[in-house]
């Protein structure tokens, strides 16, 4: 299970074994809970490393998220059409003593 303190900027990181994440055309990053997507991020928001992907929610994003439970999924596409997914991460928003954007 991950924590997500809400309202905070929290850093989420996928690393990869054996694709690279150079030859990635497409990587979205959802958050669902209830049946619902209530995030999603895509490659143009990410930060490509030489074996990762990595995407700083912003302060709203995490108070988007609340104190609920979720899943946290990657899909992406490599240039040569391989499609791949994560399995499902849980994750849950924790509480903050200060529920705003500072």
């Amino acid at each position: 299970m991950l924590n997500i303190i809400i309202g905070t900027t929290p850093t989420i990181t996928y690393t990869f074994k054996t694709v690279s994440p150079a030859d990635l055309t497409k990587a979205i990053l959802t958050i669902k809970s209830m049946g619902q997507i209530i995030l999603e991020k895509t490659l143009a928001d990410a930060v490509v490393g030489e074996n990762s992907l990595s995407w700083t929610l912003t302060q709203q994003e995490t108070l988007d998220i609340g104190t609920r439970s979720g899943k946290m999924m990657l899909n992406w596409l490599t240039n040569s059409g391989t499609r791949g997914a994560s399995a499902e991460t849980p994750i849950m928003g924790v509480t903050n003593h200060k529920r705003e954007v500072i």
